[in-house]
């Protein structure tokens, strides 16, 4: 029997937000864990590494699930968006290379948005654009949002297609790392390991060491994760908390995969 939750996330600091937020967590494969809500909905988590290509891999792969979940974080593509910004999709505007849509998938939001709002989280709502690269500069950035999403990212497309084809629920949960007119193309900057989503720390100073001119643009994105992981553990910790209810799904059934949470 699947589990009440999939949930996918590239990197690895995007899937330990979302491990810390539940309760009961164990390692079930190669980064893959289950944990359950505080109302003990049963939650399946994995780290798929960066692209479109793992993410369809990862989420035609995973278990039955009433709802699938693309979490982590994406860039800013409209002013006024900040670093730590959470952002809830309603829909998903998939990208060619050329920045060119080429399908949009609708999503429901109504749920978080709705339980978000009446705890006066501030959340954003609109569309989320899905590129099978990264936009590293900002006018990249700047002809992305001609879709009218909101933030870019590389694997929502992918989960919300095998959701929709599965008959299942679908949520985008986006924290914004990178602002619109930042650019984070500069050396050391793709030492993040596609597959597992680590960041090649070696690699990255060995980049940047000889280059001090890019340095401020490095500190800034580092400074940005920094505060992008804390308001994205801080979100999913009360999303967590408070169990299916918050997600947007019903009660489980007796039959249900599940535990009981006591305490």
């Amino acid at each position: 029997m699947g589990d009440d939750v999939v949930v996918l996330a590239a990197l690895a600091w995007e899937a330990r937000a979302v491990l810390d937020a539940l309760q009961g967590v164990e390692p079930i494969g190669e980064r893959s864990w289950r944990g359950y809500l505080g109302d003990g909905g049963a939650v399946r988590v994995g780290q798929i590494g960066v692209g479109q290509d793992r993410a369809a891999r990862a989420a035609a792969e995973a278990v039955p699930a009433r709802l699938y979940v693309s979490c982590g974080c994406a860039g800013g593509l409209v002013p006024g968006l900040r670093a730590g910004d959470i952002i809830i999709g309603d829909r998903v505007i998939a990208l060619d290379g050329a920045g060119r849509q080429t399908d949009q998938l609708s999503v429901d939001p109504v749920g978080l948005a709705v339980w978000s709002g009446g705890r006066s989280i501030p959340v954003r709502i609109g569309a989320v654009a899905s590129s099978p690269m990264v936009l590293s500069s900002a006018a990249g950035k700047a002809a992305a949002g001609h879709c009218g999403a909101l933030v870019v990212e590389m694997e929502s497309a992918a989960v919300a297609r095998v959701a929709r084809d599965r008959g299942a629920a679908c949520a985008i949960v986006k924290v914004v790392l990178d602002e619109a007119a930042d650019p984070i193309g500069f050396p050391g900057a793709d030492a993040v390991d596609a597959e597992t989503g680590e960041i090649e720390v070696g690699r990255a100073l060995a980049a940047l060491a000889v280059r001090p001119r890019v340095w401020p643009r490095a500190f800034r994105l580092a400074r940005q994760q920094r505060i992008a992981e804390r308001q994205l553990r801080a979100y999913l910790a009360m999303v967590c908390s408070a169990g299916l209810d918050a997600l947007g799904l019903g009660p489980r059934s007796h039959g249900d995969a599940s535990r009981e949470v006591h305490g």
